[in-house]
């Protein structure tokens, strides 16, 4: 499946938002209107998501499923674009075409058709093995020729997801559903569908719930209405009440035999015990149609019989007719009672066969039906089994990719160090060359020894071997005929192009420009939406400022400055888009204090710092000879301000307070020069910020507070209104934040806690805005350290029930930002010790 490109999308205007994200209408650049869910990263299963709708892309969308035209389940956030179907109002507002917008049609003569029209577009989805998991009216469309379409499965109440609120979803739901979610991967999710399908078609027929209904029409949101706030659910709790329901009671009884027998069903797909209930949607449409197929029978025999009945009606008039001419009536008598005597026979034998053969292809139905589910089931499992095993073998694939890189590299700072690195590389060497030479006439390991043939490319990058490496590559990529197209592997092929064509530069190699621009290319064909998109951009960046370096050593003084400049340009957009950096050691700092070289590893690159210093000696002679240039001086800016961020982390807090110094008195300068520039006074807010945390450390109370009081004021008029910019409000509540802290360090925890929580307002704020669904890791990453510094201000203060409720939320929040990263050490670390925490206001055992 294509993934999106969020760029290709113009003006996006809000449909709706939910707990598992946020819809936008937007229209493409092509024209197409597509409605763009940007999906929460916690609140949704990545895997179970991809593989559902590749099952069901392939061999085409079936009918009554929406389909889906981008997606990309693995970025963040993750990304699903389908039609639009929603109609503008009156007032402007946008009414999507759902059938919780239409309950309110709804006990009516329609009620039937469409709990048959929901059946057949279940049995859709169940045909191609994926079970919904998440039916509502709410996610029940109608597309443009007004068939149902249904969305949103896979999400919700789904196996793996922790972070999961109340949606109206939970009361239709079964009771083994709310209880384990997990069944889903064992085939249950079927009849958990069928159980959905009942109860939403029993409150499609009565107006009401089949069970429970007192209480869940007080929660159900209204129709028209999408959801409803306030309510938090106990599911254990909810599936007991709704166990102790064991009976149905319709309001009505039914009109017809036709009606009895579709109730009868409904019964059956409401049963408390999931064997009780049909297999899957496909065997309910199956049950549906018998019934219609009876009643259609029967009506036939119904027109067949009065058919009879005004032929013999006819015939009455022909005998008194016949009575007026005794002679002719007699013969005409004889002959119609003839004709009338042959007709009923061959009526009745015609009907005798007609119910005869109805009867063996209803049967001979029921069987392929049958027949039908059993295969469907095997297929089913035989799928399942093979994605296991596929599964476990990229998890190996991946576990090895490691390993290797952890023998290969050396102060890998996420690893502990492995010595004797040459000496390692070379049992590395031969153990991989081994397995070539080995496999070499196998030719089901051909992928294998492809892979092989890679890591030995790599390995020669690590030895320095540029040649050798080369060759390696070719005959790696030339064998590659099994690899499969993956965004993780391009990431990786192109870094090692660049590593190569640095190896190159090092070498002083004529083939060094060639090589960088393969790296290039590479790197432009990687897809962002799928990688770390801010990884691509720096690496993109670090190879304009090698080549910058190359070819200012070889004369082409004035294209090497271009390119500098424009890969400083792009770092600083890089540091400016991560904002929390300078407080939380992101891996963007990290990255930009590792080596400025190719050091024994592959693909580490670039020491930013030294770079940043590089890039800031060859601005000021541009700005030299350009001194009005107001683009010029506010990159020079950014240069010092990314610098000095980089150097108070390494500990160099004489470099960090000289280049803030320095960063603050350019933009100081060039805020006049544009008052409105709303990007200098980002920067300048950031630096003061930078520089309050120095004098806070020295000391020197007074002094950090003007700085921390000068940002926030640089930043007020950016932070409210229709004219918010986001990223300013971002370093406002991280100012604010910080500003909370030195005046608890001071003594003033009541003042601290103020602060905090104002922080945590603002961000909580942000969340709900596209800036904040795109960013919402690291908005999260720093609540979470409120929350923390939040808890000890409470409990320094002596309200201990606003600090364990706290460091509740805290620790539910590392949770969720822990199971996203499960390997990040400092997501781990933060967990234990708010965990750590709470349970110093729990109580103890004897």
């Amino acid at each position: 499946m294509t993934p999106p490109q969020l760029d290709a999308f113009g003006e996006r205007e809000l449909l709706d938002s939910g707990p598992c994200g946020t819809v936008f209408r937007a229209v493409r650049t092509d024209g197409v209107v597509t409605a763009v869910k940007l999906l929460d990263g916690m609140a949704i299963n990545r895997p179970l998501l991809e593989a559902a709708c590749a099952r069901l892309e392939e061999g085409g969308w079936p009918a009554g499923v929406v389909p889906v035209l981008e997606a990309d389940f693995r970025t963040r956030p993750a990304v699903r674009v389908t039609a639009c179907l929603a109609d503008r109002q009156e007032d402007g507002t946008w009414r999507p075409r759902s059938l919780q917008h239409r309950l309110d049609d709804f006990p009516g003569e329609g009620s039937w058709e469409m709990v048959r029209r929901l059946t057949r577009a279940l049995a859709a989805l169940h045909a191609r093995q994926v079970a919904h998991g998440n039916l509502k009216p709410g996610n029940v469309f109608f597309d443009d020729s007004g068939e149902v379409a249904l969305i949103d499965w896979c999400l919700g109440h789904m196996p793996g997801i922790a972070n999961h609120q109340f949606t109206d979803a939970i009361l239709y739901q079964s009771p083994e559903q709310l209880r384990s979610p997990e069944g889903y991967e064992d085939q249950r999710g079927y009849r958990w569908d069928v159980y959905a399908l009942g109860a939403m078609a029993f409150r499609l027929v009565t107006g009401q719930f089949p069970r429970c209904h007192s209480t869940f029409s007080q929660v159900a949101p209204e129709p028209g209405t999408t959801h409803r706030d306030g309510i938090a659910a106990d599911l254990g709790k909810i599936a007991s009440t709704v166990e102790a329901q064991a009976e149905l009671h319709w309001p009505e009884s039914p009109v017809t035999d036709r009606e009895r027998r579709d109730r009868e069903i409904v019964e059956r797909c409401l049963a408390l015990d999931p064997l009780s209930r049909p297999a899957n949607a496909m065997e309910v449409e199956r049950l549906f149609q018998e019934v219609e197929s009876e009643a259609t029978g029967l009506q036939a025999m119904e027109d067949a019989l009065d058919q009879r009945r005004r032929a013999r009606k006819a015939a009455f008039r022909y005998k008194v007719m016949a009575g007026v001419t005794l002679a002719a009536a007699a013969l005409g008598f004889v002959l119609w009672r003839s004709a009338v005597s042959g007709a009923d026979r061959l009526t009745a034998s015609h009907t005798r066969e007609m119910e005869s053969k109805q009867r063996k292809l209803e049967a001979a139905t029921r069987e392929l039906g049958r027949l039908n589910t059993v295969a469907q089931e095997a297929t089913a499992q035989l799928r399942s089994g093979e994605s296991t095993w596929l599964a476990r073998l990229e998890a190996s694939r991946d576990i090895g990719d490691r390993l290797f890189g952890w023998a290969v590299e050396e102060g890998d700072p996420r690893l502990p160090p492995l010595q004797g690195r040459m000496l390692r590389l070379q049992r590395l060497e031969r153990f991989y060359q081994s397995f070539v030479d080995r496999t070499a006439e196998i030719s089901e390991l051909s992928d294998e020894r492809s892979r092989a043939l890679l890591q030995l490319a790599e390995i020669s990058l690590a030895m320095g071997e540029p040649e050798v490496a080369e060759e390696r590559f070719q005959r790696a990529l030339s064998e590659a005929t099994e690899w499969e197209a993956n965004a993780g592997l391009d990431l990786r092929l192109a870094t090692d192009r660049l590593s190569l064509a640095m190896l190159l530069q090092e070498k002083e190699d004529p083939r060094t420009l060639e090589a960088f621009d393969s790296a290039r290319n590479a790197l432009k064909k990687v897809p962002k939406s799928q990688v770390d998109a801010d990884r691509v951009d720096y690496l993109l960046a670090t190879l304009e400022l090698k080549q910058s370096e190359w070819l200012a050593a070889h004369g082409s003084e004035e294209e090497a400055l271009a390119r500098l400049l424009r890969a400083t340009e792009e770092l600083n957009r890089l540091a400016d888009q991560r904002p929390e950096a300078p407080i939380l050691g992101s891996e963007l700092v990290a990255c930009y204090l590792a080596s400025a070289n190719l050091l024994d590893g592959m693909g580490e690159l670039g020491d930013a710092r030294d770079l940043r210093e590089l890039a800031s000696s060859k601005l000021l002679k541009l700005i030299a000879e350009r001194p009005d240039d107001f683009q010029l001086r506010l990159e020079l800016a950014g240069c010092y301000g990314a610098v000095a961020e980089s150097s108070l982390i390494a500990g160099d807090i004489k470099r960090a307070e000289s280049m803030a110094l320095g960063a603050t008195k350019l933009l100081t300068d060039l805020l006049p020069m544009r008052p409105d520039n709303v990007l200098t006074k980002v920067r300048l807010a950031a630096q003061n910020g930078l520089l309050a945390g120095i004098l806070r450390d020295r000391g020197d109370s007074d002094g950090a507070m003007d700085h921390y009081n000068e940002g926030l004021r640089l930043l007020e008029g950016l932070t409210v209104g229709e004219n918010a910019q986001p990223g300013a409000v971002f370093r406002y509540a991280l100012l604010t934040w910080e500003k909370g802290r030195m005046v608890g360090f001071g003594g003033d925890r009541k003042a601290e806690i103020g602060f905090e929580q104002n922080a945590l307002g603002m961000l909580a704020d942000l969340l709900e805005t596209p800036y904040g669904v795109t960013r919402a890791e690291q908005i999260q990453r720093s609540r979470g350290y409120i929350l923390g510094d939040l808890g000890h201000a409470a409990e320094m203060s002596g309200d201990k029930q606003l600090s364990s409720e706290t460091f509740t939320e805290a620790v539910r929040l590392w949770e969720e930002l822990h199971r996203e990263r499960p390997d990040s050490e400092e997501y781990e670390e933060a967990l234990a010790w708010n965990r750590q925490r709470l349970a110093e206001f729990r109580p103890h055992g004897p």
